[in-house]
């Protein structure tokens, strides 16, 4: 037996060898396209039998993989290991029908195996975004993610795993020092959140989703370079009801974007590993620019439109380093501009005060100006405990309130003269 998977997994090194050599050299310069799929998991025997959603599930990706098939085009599969469903768990292990399909898949070169987690399972507060791996100590999140390592190496039969795709994309400090401790080289998340433990790996956001990057190839906005991560689940080629059918894109859609795409000269379809293997600049200051930049534009969320950001034609694509830095410091210099307008509104606004109200009436209202500002400061830390980027909209009363705190300032000092110190 022990001989067998030596055997097994020796062959695979040599086939990763030999695929390593006739990959394709990527260089910068043309625009780069990766579809990644996520929640592939295991079925309980006989489930897809008697259970006609996870059928259709089944039948959507085996259809999708054959698209890429015909189109000569690598993706993505980001795997659950032991999915807990329903009450219930469904190690890859246990079902040989899907793991034939990925060693198949992998062995044509056509898929690139990432791992989603262990079991996919939200535990995380109500109050924060769903995560499996936010608010958990290392050694938790240690044990999860080595066992569903070992879980995938063992179901598909491979020496290593590079890529790991956290559920709901959500990720800590601790998680990025467990993947580097396990070996693994890739993290592709969003453009969320940001740890400096992170050093060391390449961090390579989702940039889009199937519905959106279908309208930039029809509606010719694609960039001439770059790079752009598609992300997509069942829900976008099986239709589901709520919610979750508002998604809903469809096989026949897929095949006419991947036939475009397949037209196009300077497009090329890779996985998220020969993006890493082939391309320069994904380090980790690129990463956490468009952080940043993320961070900053949820300053403006509900105070502009989307379709007057700045930068809002290459929202779905990941920019380098320079673009990010100059469109930060656009926002940073708009939302400057912003608060020195609210601060000499209220100014304004207490001017006019001075001859409206009496003098006793003006001391009352700088108090309530201090209190709403206050407690406008407290929601903000509230949110951002909680895990939550700062609003603009929920910000204006704590810059319009400054004026007022600085007047009560200065009208405590006045009073407070050296003479009434001595006394």
């Amino acid at each position: 037996m022990l001989t067998t998977i030596f055997t097994k997994r020796f062959l695979f090194r040599v086939f990763v060898f030999f695929a390593f050599l006739v990959m394709p050299n990527l260089a910068n310069g043309r625009l780069y396209v990766v579809f990644r799929y996520d929640d592939l998991s295991a079925d309980k025997l006989g489930d897809r039998e008697t259970d006609t959603t996870r059928m259709r599930i089944w039948e959507a990706e085996k259809a999708v993989d054959g698209l890429f098939e015909k189109y000569g085009m690598s993706y993505v599969i980001a795997i659950i290991p032991n999915h807990a469903r329903d009450g219930e768990t469904f190690s890859f292990e246990e079902d040989q029908e899907k793991i034939d399909f990925i060693r198949r898949a992998v062995q044509a070169a056509r898929v690139e195996v990432a791992q989603h987690g262990f079991s996919h399972i939200n535990v995380v507060s109500s109050n924060h975004r769903q995560a499996e791996f936010r608010e958990r100590d290392y050694k938790s999140q240690l044990r999860d993610i080595a066992r569903g390592r070992e879980i995938l190496l063992n179901a598909c039969n491979m020496y290593d795993i590079s890529t790991f795709v956290p559920p709901w994309n959500g990720w800590t400090g601790d998680t990025a020092r467990i993947l580097k401790k396990l070996g693994f080289k890739i993290l592709s998340t969003d453009r969320y959140y940001y740890y400096k433990s992170a050093i060391g790996l390449t961090v390579i956001p989702y940039t889009t989703f199937l519905g959106d990057f279908e309208s930039m190839v029809n509606q010719h906005r694609l960039p001439e370079e770059g790079i752009i991560v598609v992300l997509y689940h069942s829900y976008d080629t099986v239709r589901f009801p709520g919610t979750q059918g508002s998604y809903y894109f469809g096989v026949e859609r897929f095949e006419k974007l991947l036939q475009k795409l397949s037209a196009m000269q300077q497009v090329k379809v890779v996985t998220l590993q020969q993006l890493a293997n082939g391309v320069e600049g994904l380090t980790i200051e690129r990463y956490r620019a468009a952080n940043s930049l993320r961070r900053q534009r949820s300053f403006w969320a509900k105070l502009l439109p989307r379709h007057l950001w700045l930068g809002t034609e290459k929202q779905g694509v990941y920019l380098a380093q320079e673009e990010y830095s100059q469109l930060l410091w656009q926002w940073r210099a708009m939302t400057a501009g912003l608060i020195a307008a609210l601060f000499i509104m209220g100014l304004l606004v207490r001017y006019l005060f001075r001859f409206v109200f009496a003098p006793k009436w003006r001391y009352r209202i700088d108090l309530l100006a201090v209190l709403l500002f206050c407690l406008s400061i407290l929601a903000e830390l509230r949110l951002i405990q909680r895990g939550y980027h700062m609003t603009g909209i929920r910000a204006i009363p704590a810059f319009f309130c400054v004026s007022f705190l600085i007047g009560l300032i200065l009208r405590i000092f006045r009073k407070t003269t050296p003479a009434d110190a001595a006394g």
